[in-house]
């Protein structure tokens, strides 16, 4: 009985043991299979971030269209340097209308928007701004006024405000002609000569010719107070005629300056204005209660212009600066001075995860001297 038992016991022992071993092979087995894949997953790179969604406003130089479908301009050239730092890849998508960028950056269609886009007060309420990318500000495009009755205008405005001296030139004139006919009609040698100064017409026909320098020599005084006068008359008339003559370049000098008035003398109210929807320029006009026909583009707007359906477009000085010098040079122009400074920058969703690596981007990128020389070659500055 006794050594049943203890068989008993060493058989149960030797099963356990079985057992034990390999529950223990099991455990062992999955935790290096636990092990590896961990290692694997630690080793392996994780997935790449989706690209960024970046709209470009169309309007040049900010941003435009190339005819083969690539995208350029100045703000597109500085986005690529912010993508470069933020190591981060991108999709460019061209974008015609403001609003449409708007809502885009509100619904998360975008997370980013690049070009002419002005910092204002309307727009800080709908989206989120980076640190400024550009210098700008509100400035006004007029028709240049050309063609002979652009000249005749100046000439007739010039005459004017010279009227006081051809008066007194012409009063000159006349009372030369009167002494010298009163002298000379009564001169015992006039008696039968044709050129001599016998009549009032006469007298006045000799002080014209003599005060423009033509001098026939058709009529001639013949008393010696006649000749004195005559001599003193011609010394006397190149100096009116040479200061009437320099008063009257002069004035048309400076009145062709002053035609391209400068914005703070500008009166807007008198003016047929256009601005392109939701514009930094439209949203100006609004401010100040000001009227004004709106247009989808700026190429519309200086058409409009330059068709004389608006006599002032308002917009950014750069994209104004821009187009008129390479498609309405002859017909357009800009006055000195800005209506309203302003800056331009990256438009975001609000809350944008990017906004403080952006910014950082753009404090060291527009700082770097080669960026200021590549933006002023832009503006041709």
């Amino acid at each position: 009985m006794i050594v049943r038992g203890a068989f008993r016991i060493a058989n149960s022992l030797s099963h356990s043991l079985r057992l034990l071993f390999r529950i223990f092979v099991v455990h062992l087995a999955l935790g290096t299979w636990l092990a590896s894949s961990m290692a694997c997953a630690a080793g392996a790179e994780p997935p790449p971030a989706a690209p960024l969604r970046v709209a470009v406003y169309d309007v040049p130089p900010y941003g435009y269209a190339n005819p083969d479908g690539s995208l350029s301009g100045i703000s597109v050239d500085l986005w690529r340097r912010v993508a470069e730092r933020l190591e981060r890849q991108f999709k460019l998508i061209p974008v015609s209308e403001m609003e449409t960028i708007l809502s885009g950056l509100e619904q998360g269609h975008f997370d980013a928007a690049i070009g002419a886009i002005t910092i204002t007060t309307e727009r800080e309420k709908r989206v989120d701004f980076s640190y400024p990318a550009h210098r700008s500000g509100v400035a006004v495009a007029l028709r240049r006024e050309t063609g002979p009755l652009s000249a005749l205008k100046s000439y007739a405005s010039a005459i004017t405000e010279l009227s006081p001296l051809i008066l007194s030139s012409l009063a000159m004139l006349v009372l030369i002609g009167i002494v010298m006919w009163l002298i000379e009609s009564g001169h015992p040698s006039a008696q039968g000569s044709e050129s001599s100064v016998i009549t009032l017409r006469d007298g006045l026909y000799w002080a014209i010719v003599t005060m423009t320098t033509v001098g026939y020599g058709d009529k001639t005084p013949k008393s010696t107070v006649g000749r004195v006068i005559a001599v003193s008359w011609m010394f006397a008339s190149l100096v009116w005629v040479s200061l009437l003559s320099t008063s009257l370049v002069s004035r048309l000098t400076a009145d062709r300056v002053e035609s391209r008035e400068s914005i703070s003398s500008m009166d807007l109210t008198r003016k047929r204005l256009a601005a392109v929807a939701q514009s930094s320029g439209a949203e100006y006009l609004d401010a100040h209660a000001l009227p004004y026909m709106k247009f989808n583009n700026l190429p519309d707007a200086l058409d409009s212009l330059a068709n004389g359906k608006s006599d002032a477009v308002v917009n950014s000085v750069g994209a104004l600066q821009y187009l008129i010098a390479k498609r309405y040079g002859n017909a357009e122009e800009m006055p000195q001075g800005l209506l309203a400074p302003a800056y331009m920058a990256i438009a975001l969703p609000e809350n944008s995860q990017f906004k403080r690596p952006i910014d950082e981007a753009l404090v060291k990128i527009t700082s770097d001297p080669e960026w200021i020389s590549l933006e002023e070659r832009f503006f041709g500055k």
